[in-house]
């Protein structure tokens, strides 16, 4: 699953918006999904989710970023690419976004892209291209 730095949000409910990309309209009680939002600090737009709305002029770029987290938590997947997915987010968001994530998801390989340094502690492995110049043949 890939979370870019501004995630994708459909114009619907804020449900939609949860369970996007889900196309089969799997359906997920009411409390899971206040369940998961709490959990990704977004209690506060719990019982907003069968409000139609814009959500991307609705929601900071932050809550956005926990609303994608969310989606990761809800979808479960094997690898997820995190393109500056946390760039958003303060310190104690971005520290609970990758707790909630390895303690979720614990065999979920994860692969982070970014600038922020505090990224390297939620990993095992650091690959780093600051060093490395590309140059011309």
């Amino acid at each position: 699953m890939y979370l870019p730095q501004k995630p994708y949000m459909p114009i619907g409910t804020l449900e939609e918006a949860v369970l996007f990309p889900n196309k089969q309209k799997k359906a997920v009680e009411t409390a899971t999904l206040q369940q998961v939002l709490a959990e990704c600090n977004l209690s506060h737009i719990s019982d907003r989710l069968y409000e139609v709305a814009t959500w991307s002029q609705q929601l900071s770029p932050g809550e956005q970023q926990r609303i994608a987290l969310a989606r990761v938590l809800l979808q479960k997947p094997d690898w997820v690419f995190l393109d500056e997915s946390t760039s958003a987010l303060d310190a104690e968001n971005e520290k609970r976004f990758y707790h909630l994530l390895k303690t979720n998801l614990p065999h979920c390989s994860l692969v982070s892209i970014g600038h922020r340094l505090s990224l390297e502690g939620f990993h095992s492995h650091v690959l780093d291209f600051s060093k490395y110049r590309i140059t011309a043949k």
